[in-house]
């Protein structure tokens, strides 16, 4: 009894990791979708930029640098999702995380 109970449970659970692909799958309408709600992002970022910009927190050359780095941003984001089919999110960039590199609190925190 205990043998078919394990057999079952080992068939569903490999049932299961064989449908989560399927379940994952974006539909071209939720694409659509999620690209209408970037887009509203970007324009929102952009938007909060310029009431920086007219409250006199950032100059015109910063507000606009900023905002060229935004339509940057949605430039890589719209390319990395064409080249390997996944939408990264908004203001995602391929790179070291992190804890990288020599600095950070391993280092100054006497651990080496």
């Amino acid at each position: 009894m205990k043998r078919r109970l394990l057999v079952i449970l080992t068939l569903v659970f490999a049932l299961a990791l064989a449908a989560a692909p399927v379940y994952a799958a974006i539909t071209d309408q939720q694409k659509a979708d999620i690209d209408a709600l970037n887009k509203q992002i970007l324009e929102i970022r952009k938007q909060i930029v310029d009431k920086y910009a007219e409250a006199g927190e950032i100059t015109k050359a910063q507000a606009d640098a900023t905002k060229a780095n935004i339509d940057a941003s949605e430039q890589y984001r719209q390319q990395f999702s064409q080249q390997q089919g996944q939408i990264p999110t908004p203001g995602y960039a391929p790179g070291y995380g992190y804890g990288c590199g020599w600095g950070g609190a391993r280092y100054n925190g006497g651990m080496w």
